[in-house]
């Protein structure tokens, strides 16, 4: 069995504004559209000690299907997001693990 991999996406945005407008759209669209196209499960974090700073990690059934994510549906779906919240209001840095369990 291929181990199970984490794609987590940590987002600093400019105001508290643009924070509560993010996350509306991250709950009630993103998360769902990334499920959608491939994650097992998706969800959202808040970073206590930073300011309008968030973190959605996903979960993927294997490197395979994370791959996948990203080659056919992430470029639309981060086009997506770009339209609605331009470089000035959102910082984005991604990274990937690999689930280690017994």
């Amino acid at each position: 069995m291929a181990p199970r991999i984490l794609y987590e996406v940590t987002t600093i945005l400019r105001d508290e504004g643009v924070a509560q407008r993010w996350v509306r759209w991250i709950l009630d669209e993103h998360i769902a559209d990334v499920v959608r196209a491939g994650a097992a499960s998706g969800r959202l974090l808040h970073i206590d000690d930073a300011p309008h700073t968030y973190v959605v990690q996903y979960e993927f059934a294997s490197r395979d299907s994370l791959n996948t994510y990203l080659s056919s549906h992430a470029p639309r779906l981060r086009a997506e997001g770009a339209l609605r919240f331009d470089a000035s209001e959102a910082a984005y840095h991604r990274r990937t693990a690999t689930i280690i369990e017994r």
